[in-house]
Order: C-alpha cells, then sequence, then structure tokens
C-alpha cells in the first residue's frame, strides 16, 4: 500500500515552499495517474526510481522537479519506494534557482547537479521527515544571501491561487501596470503554463478537498464547488485536463486520487 504523509513547512522557508511530502511504497508495482497541480514539485528519491509512462516509459532521475503541466502524468512505480517531495510555487523556484521552466512538453525538470546531488545525498542518509524537512530548510536558507522579493509575476500567481476559481481572468490581470501580453509572456516563462491553463488547474484543484475514499460522487456538488456555470462546463475543462471524463475517472481508488492531488485534507 503507497503511504503519503503531508508535513507543514517552518516559517522562514514558506516564501519559497508551499508543502511538505513524504511517499513510501513496499508493494511491487504500481502504475497510477497524477492529477496536474498548481505548484512545481522538487523530488528525490532513495529507493527504486519510478518511470514516466509514455510510448518508451521513461525512467526518472534520483532526483528532479515536475513543472506544471496541463495534463495528467501516468506514472509507474515499482517498489519499495522512499520519497520526500518538496511542494514549490513556480514563479518563485524558477526565478530563485535560475531554471528555465518554460520548454514545451517539459514534464521533468532537469536540476543542477552540483547544487543538488550533494543534497540528495545527504537526505538519503537521514531516516525521517522531520530531519530531512529541517535538512532542506537549512539548506535553502545557506544558498537565500538576500531576503526574496516577490515580483508582479509572483503577486499574479499568488492571485490566481486565492481568487481564481470565483474571478474571471480579465478582472485579476486587470489590476497590474502592464499589458496582458507581456503579463502572459512573462508568467509562461516562469511557470511553463499560461494563467488562462494555470486557472482551469486550479478550479479542477477543488475538486478533489472534499472527496473521501468511501464517498459516492455527488458531481452537481464538483460542479458548485469548482464555480462552473453548469456540469458540460466542468466535464469539457475535466476531460482536457484529465484525458477522460469524470465517471471513468473516479471509478479508482478514491484515496489515490485524494492521495495524489496532493490535498492533506
Amino acid at each position: 500500500m503507497l503511504q503519503v504523509e503531508y508535513h507543514e513547512v517552518p516559517s522562514e522557508a514558506k516564501w519559497l515552499i508551499k508543502q511538505f511530502e513524504t511517499f513510501q511504497l513496499n508493494e511491487p508495482y504500481l502504475t497510477e495517474l497524477f492529477v496536474p497541480r498548481p505548484d512545481i514539485s522538487i523530488i528525490f528519491h532513495f529507493k527504486s526510481t519510478p518511470h514516466l509512462v509514455n510510448t518508451t516509459c521513461t525512467p526518472l532521475e534520483p532526483f528532479f522537479a515536475t513543472s506544471v503541466v496541463s495534463k495528467s502524468l501516468e506514472m509507474q512505480m515499482n517498489g519499495p519506494m522512499d520519497t520526500f517531495v518538496v511542494i514549490c510555487k513556480p514563479t518563485v523556484f524558477s526565478r530563485f534557482f535560475a531554471i528555465d521552466v518554460s520548454q514545451p512538453n517539459s514534464q521533468c525538470i532537469t536540476l543542477p547537479q552540483e547544487l543538488f546531488y550533494p543534497v540528495w545525498e545527504d537526505l538519503a542518509h537521514l531516516s525521517t521527515a522531520e530531519e530531512r524537512i529541517i535538512y532542506f530548510t537549512t539548506f535553502l536558507n545557506s544558498i537565500q544571501t538576500t531576503p526574496y522579493i516577490p515580483d508582479i509575476i509572483d503577486e499574479l500567481y499568488d492571485d490566481l491561487i486565492h481568487f481564481g476559481k470565483n474571478t474571471l481572468l480579465k478582472n485579476i490581470m486587470s489590476r497590474f501596470p502592464v499589458t496582458d501580453r507581456t503579463l502572459e509572456r512573462r508568467f509562461m516563462k516562469r511557470t511553463g503554463v499560461s494563467p488562462k491553463t494555470l486557472m482551469r488547474i486550479i478550479r479542477l484543484d477543488t475538486v478533489w478537498t472534499p472527496i473521501n475514499a468511501d464517498s459516492t460522487i455527488d458531481y452537481q456538488k464538483l460542479v458548485y464547488d469548482g464555480n462552473y456555470c453548469d456540469q458540460a462546463h466542468f466535464i469539457k475543462d475535466f476531460k482536457s485536463v484529465i484525458n477522460e471524463t469524470p465517471s471513468r475517472f473516479f471509478k479508482r481508488n478514491l484515496q489515490l486520487i485524494k492521495l495524489f492531488s496532493g490535498r492533506s485534507k
């Protein structure tokens, strides 16, 4: 059985990190669908390494970052697995680490070996999530020479996260003193997706929250929670991101759906 735990972020790291997660798997084999999330994840694998299920079943590196993707990803995991995940704000991640995340169809981001290999090596020798969180927070503070000051792209991302479900995109973008075209171009460079695509991911992200492992799916409630005007629009958005209908998707194990959505509650 796959075990996932969610951990709070120390206050001194919240400028970049949204959440810490740990994955433990003792089964010999598991293939599952990961739904898109509005963030970037730095992932450290310490035992077996999963494969991205595509035409070649691409093996993933022991440490890498996942980009903000507009489509669901299928991963094949071969246990035992011990994984430590750092969930980051994408606009801050790309700017702070000076990493280009705008490459089209790029699902995984290569991290600088000289910076992250020693981190991966040290984390592998730590046995608890608490120790790894303390270590990574200390590492982050050691390379942050000056306080991080958010710019308008960070502010746009925060506004989309907080208001994107209930507000039109034009209303959010209109408050910034640059043209929509300039905002979109700079936003895509820092996140890899457009503001419109991120809003679609955010709206669907709210769908996973009320779902429990033993619950019956109430589609009307999902439409309401996501602030969709009707069920047809919800299904259209769902298919564009998940690549299958809600009814087919929700036949999967609902507990895994909650786990892979990144929701702890």
